[in-house]
Order: structure tokens, then C-alpha cells, then sequence
């Protein structure tokens, strides 16, 4: 069994990965979307037994982290951590002897709380290439970004970052202008959109944001958070070849919630996916950008399934002439289910 829970990380990322059998269950929280997210998922976290084996930080960026900080600064929570995967300032640089003295928010709590921090990588950076220690369960883990380089370019803008603010603000530079004439409710010409030039993102957060394979059950799941397509190219390239030239895919949590910057037809054309993840509520920068939509419904496979975790962002997309011409379908959250949440299994 495999079970996904997209939660409402509002403009961000929080899902619930649930995996096990009759004899075992697991679970890992990747992000925690804003600040506004932790009330609303606390009752879910409440239904855990009190333990989540893993949590894994992507990256800085607000719309990942200020839940979790939210999460980590409630004395009455419910959960407990087995582990937490996070690249902190000192990992940037492969340094030793972590505390308060960068100033980050997570690394002084991760720290005073005594959580287990990456120790699955002998307590260094969580990176493409790093030795693993993974559960002997039958699953198999596998990082897919960041690499080294992109690490250590982070590392001069955090010091300033930090210094001014105490965290790296969420922000997105290279935010793109509206497409002129683009109308939605099948107005939208998917073949001129999907042609556009890729252009990826130069976000030095979102190069460091932490991207995973996750295998059990010959099911893949492939989790992105804001990761630079150009990484998750390299790392699957190698896996597509060895199995003819596409990698098949169970489930993509497509990166950057709908970004043009973070998803590619060189990516689409590397995998066989049957469900891409649209993680948002529009709010800031109103994700999903149509180029990424037009590049999956052009190139993401024959016959595939979208899932949004807010109603509003799926409407967009639930048109009729759209879904039959490029075959896929849309699902939402149920409507006597809150807004934000949606849950599947594999």
C-alpha cells in the first residue's frame, strides 16, 4: 500500500506519504506549505500514532518551511520525528559543528529539540551521490537533487539573508509575465504554449530544494519540491536509458507547483508517468503556469491523470475539449472534503 495526501500548503508544498503492508506502516511529511498550513493539518497529524519517521525540508523557502517551524514550535503536538532531512547553512559547505550560530530558525530548533538530523547521511548534506541509510523494508529511497554545486552557491546569499532577516524570505525573481491571448475554459492553445523555449529557474533556494525517488511495491513515486529540472534530468536520464529510454513513473509531484522554469518536454520526454501533482493555491504567483500545463498535456503521455489539491486551480483545467483531445482526466478535492486536501492510493 501506498497512500499520498496532498495537504493545503496554500502557494506551497505538504504532502503525507504513507507506506507499509499488514505487518508495518510508514510515513514521511515533506514540507510544511505557510504558517496558515499547521492549523489546519494538526488534526490529521493528531490521527498519526504520534510518530512520522521521516520529514523532509526541501528547501528555505517560506511557502515549505514556515509550517514545519509552526509545526516544530507547538509544545502540544501530537508527533514526533524518527528523522529529519534538511540541508542547513553548514551543510552548504560540508562543514562540521552545527548550532545557532548562522542564525536559521530550523537549525536552532532541530538542534534544542535533539531531533535525529540527516542522520541517514551520517549526519551530512542530504545530496546527489551521498550514501544512503534507508529502512529494510522492501522500499528504496533515492536522492535525485540537489548536487554539490548547486549547494555551494547558496551559501553566500544565506549568510546575507539570514543576517537581515533570519530566513530566507519565499520569493520567485523570475516570476513570468501573463501569455498574451491566453484564455481559459478551452481557449488556450496548448501546441504554441508547449513550444515555448524552456528557460529554467535561476532561483538559488530552489536549486538546493531536495528531490527524491521513492520505490515499494513496484510503484515510483517521484517527489520534487522546487528542484531544478536540469538535476532531475541527470539523475534520471541514467535510470530512463537502462529501461529503454523512459523511466515509468507512478506518480510526479511536478516541481515548483506548475512552473514553466522547473518542468521540461526533456523531462516529460525521459519518464512514462501516469499522475502529475499540481501542489497550490494559486495565491502570489498563480501557479500552475499554463506553459507547464500546455508542456504536460502535450508531452506527459497518452492517457494521465492531474491532480490539484485546491478546486479552483483544478477548474482551469477541467474543460471538456481539453481532456478528450489530450487525454487526461482531473481530480480535485471531493466537496464535503476542505479545500486543500486530497488523498489517493497506489
Amino acid at each position: 500500500m501506498i497512500r499520498l495526501t496532498m495537504m493545503p500548503g496554500e502557494d506551497g508544498d505538504c504532502l503525507l506519504l504513507e507506506y507499509g503492508d499488514d505487518t508495518f506502516i510508514r510515513r514521511i511529511l515533506i514540507d510544511g506549505g505557510r504558517a496558515g498550513t499547521y492549523p489546519r493539518i494538526k488534526p490529521t497529524l493528531a490521527r498519526l500514532d504520534g510518530l512520522i519517521d521521516l520529514l523532509v525540508v526541501t528547501h528555505v523557502d517560506q511557502d515549505h518551511i514556515l509550517g514545519v517551524l509552526a509545526l516544530l514550535a507547538d509544545a502540544e503536538r501530537t508527533v514526533e520525528f524518527g528523522e529529519v532531512w534538511f540541508n542547513g547553512f553548514d551543510h552548504l559547505l560540508e562543514t562540521e559543528g552545527f548550532g545557532a550560530q548562522d542564525g536559521e530558525k530550523l537549525t536552532s530548533a532541530l538542534v534544542a529539540q535533539r531531533i535525529a538530523w540527516n542522520d541517514s547521511f551520517g549526519g551530512m548534506s542530504a545530496e546527489v551521490g551521498r550514501p544512503l541509510a534507508w529502512f529494510d523494508d522492501g522500499s528504496a529511497m533515492e536522492v535525485l537533487s540537489p548536487d554539490r554545486a548547486q549547494l555551494e552557491r547558496l551559501a553566500p546569499d544565506w549568510v546575507k539573508e539570514c543576517a537581515k532577516n533570519g530566513l530566507i524570505p519565499g520569493r520567485d525573481p523570475d516570476e513570468i509575465a501573463a501569455v498574451p491571448d491566453f484564455e481559459h475554459f478551452g481557449g488556450v492553445n496548448v501546441e504554441q504554449l508547449a513550444a515555448t523555449p524552456f528557460d529554467p529557474d535561476t532561483s538559488k533556494t530552489n536549486l538546493t530544494s531536495i528531490g527524491l525517488l521513492f520505490e515499494f511495491d513496484d510503484k515510483r513515486v517521484v517527489l520534487t519540491g522546487d528542484a531544478d529540472d536540469r538535476r532531475l534530468v541527470a539523475s534520471i536520464r541514467p535510470r530512463a536509458e537502462a529501461e529503454g529510454g523512459r523511466l515509468h513513473v507512478d506518480v510526479l509531484k511536478v516541481a515548483h507547483h506548475g512552473s514553466d522554469h522547473n518542468l521540461s518536454k526533456e523531462l516529460l520526454d525521459l519518464i512514462d508517468c501516469d499522475r502529475y501533482l499540481i501542489s497550490t493555491s494559486g495565491a502570489r504567483h498563480a501557479h500552475p503556469n499554463e506553459i507547464a500545463m500546455a508542456r504536460i498535456l502535450k508531452h506527459g503521455g497518452p492517457q494521465k491523470e492531474i491532480v490539484f489539491n485546491y478546486r479552483d486551480r483544478a477548474a482551469l483545467w477541467d474543460v471538456e475539449a481539453l481532456k478528450d483531445r489530450f487525454g487526461y482526466t482531473v481530480t480535485a478535492p471531493a466537496q464535503d472534503v476542505e479545500d486543500g486536501f486530497v488523498s489517493f492510493e497506489l
